[in-house]
């Protein structure tokens, strides 16, 4: 789990809040087919995240591993003609385990009877079709999310473990990867395909999670005390902050809110696995 997902947390507690019945699915299974796990490590990380999204986030959402229907006789049997269409699945272009993960990955929203599905836009462009036509029911319908992105200012799908803030990053590997955060100047120019690395994370990663005003540095002297991320937005824009001085005020908001989770988070085996995400 690492922050650049905040903003995935985020909108899918606004769908729970406009009265969706919300599920997400904790893909345990789908780690194992990867290998260099152990089962317990797979178990304790499923422990976390389902702690982390229910508890820390406040997540109303019902929480299903895939261990728990993934084994059913029905299940396989379903997975196995998935992979014998080739016309679903071009599993001769991956290997096996990757071709059996995505066939997964495909089959689990119709098996759980899910209505739609969130998508990252990076993420797949078409949603399944029923095994099953006597299951009943079109596809799921996709919602698409605003991209997500990394501390470089590009999008999450192009990040590395050193441009993604975990949940259980320690003080020194937090400011070293704020430090390096992309965040041009105001007036300046962004790169193509980027967006102000900073004010990303002040905007899904800091200002939905606190509740007293966000103190920064301004540029002519002093502070300034703000409540909402828009009038930050505007008194960067404006050059009334310099970005040493957001990236400080950054660091010592997210520095407050990891020493908060991983005082209550369930001890885990290493760094979480993308795969087990």
């Amino acid at each position: 789990m690492h922050l650049g997902l905040d903003k995935l947390v985020i909108l899918q507690t606004w769908l729970i809040e406009a009265g969706a019945e919300h599920t997400v699915l904790l893909a345990d299974l789908h780690a194992a087919l990867c290998g260099g796990v152990t089962p317990a490590a797979i178990e304790r990380r499923a422990d976390c995240y389902e702690y982390y999204l229910t508890q820390v986030c406040g997540m109303p959402a019902t929480i299903v591993r895939g261990s728990a229907f993934q084994h059913s006789p029905t299940y396989q049997l379903q997975l196995a003609r998935l992979l014998d269409n080739g016309t679903t699945l071009r599993a001769d272009a991956s290997p096996e385990t990757l071709a059996r993960a995505a066939a997964m990955q495909t089959l689990d929203p119709r098996f759980l009877g899910v209505d739609a599905v969130v998508l990252d836009q990076d993420g797949p462009t078409s949603l399944p079709c029923p095994v099953d036509r006597h299951q009943g029911g079109d596809r799921p319908i996709p919602i698409y999310t605003p991209p997500l992105y990394c501390t470089t200012g590009r999008p999450l799908c192009e990040s590395t473990p050193h441009t993604r803030i975990t949940i259980h990053d320690n003080q020194h590997e937090l400011a070293r990867k704020v430090k390096q955060m992309y965040a041009p100047p105001a007036g300046h120019t962004l790169a193509q395909g980027s967006v102000n690395a900073v004010l990303e994370y002040f905007r899904w990663s800091v200002f939905p999670w606190v509740t007293d005003a966000v103190p920064v540095h301004m540029t002519d002297g002093g502070y300034a005390f703000f409540t909402s991320y828009a009038d930050l937005e505007l008194a960067y824009a404006t050059g009334g902050i310099q970005p040493s001085d957001a990236k400080t005020a950054l660091l010592i908001m997210l520095s407050a809110r990891l020493q908060k989770i991983q005082a209550h988070l369930p001890s885990l085996p290493g760094p979480a696995s993308d795969a087990a995400r």
